[in-house]
C-alpha cells in the first residue's frame, strides 16, 4: 500500500515537472512557434500602463497612434482583397502593430512592416503591410483576439 502511494506520488512529480518545463518551452519559443498553424494563430495584444505618463505625452502617444492607424487604413483599402473582404460589412479596426520577428523578410528593417488587426462581422483578420512599398503582403483569417481570446 504504502509503495503504490510512493509510485503515485512520483508519477504526479514528473507529470508537474514535465508540465512546468512545456509551459515554460511554450513561452519561451513563443505559442506561434509551439503550436503550429497557418491561418488559425491567435493574436493577442498587451497595452503599455499610463500611469507614469503625463497628459501631454499621452495626447502626443494617441496622435501617433491614430496617424499610423490612418495611414495603415489607407493603404489596406487600396488592396482589392481588403476591399471584397470588407464591401458591405460591418467592420472593427482592433489593434495595429509594427512588426517583428520572422515574418519580416532577411535583410530588411523590420519597422517597415506593420499589421492591422479588424473584426469583420465576428471573425478576426491580421491584414500584413509593406509600410515602405505600400502594399498588403498578405491577409490571414485568426480563430481569437486578445487577452484570454474574449474580445
Amino acid at each position: 500500500m504504502e509503495a503504490a502511494l510512493r509510485r503515485r506520488l512520483a508519477l504526479l512529480s514528473i507529470l508537474l515537472i514535465l508540465g512546468v518545463i512545456a509551459g515554460a518551452a511554450i513561452i519561451a519559443l513563443g505559442a506561434e512557434k509551439a503550436i503550429t498553424g497557418t491561418s488559425s494563430d491567435y493574436i493577442s495584444v498587451v497595452k503599455p500602463p499610463q500611469t507614469a505618463q503625463s497628459p501631454d505625452q499621452r495626447a502626443t502617444q494617441q496622435a501617433q497612434y491614430e496617424a499610423r492607424l490612418q495611414s495603415f487604413l489607407a493603404i489596406a483599402n487600396k488592396d482589392e482583397s481588403v476591399q471584397r473582404l470588407v464591401a458591405g460589412k460591418n467592420y472593427t479596426v482592433l489593434a495595429i502593430a509594427l512588426i517583428r520577428g520572422p515574418t519580416v523578410p532577411p535583410g530588411t528593417n523590420p519597422s517597415n512592416y506593420g499589421a492591422l488587426v479588424l473584426r469583420v462581422e465576428g471573425k478576426f483578420y491580421k491584414i500584413t503591410i509593406d509600410i515602405t512599398h505600400e502594399q498588403v503582403i498578405s491577409i490571414e483569417q485568426r480563430v481569437c483576439y486578445g487577452p484570454a481570446c474574449n474580445e
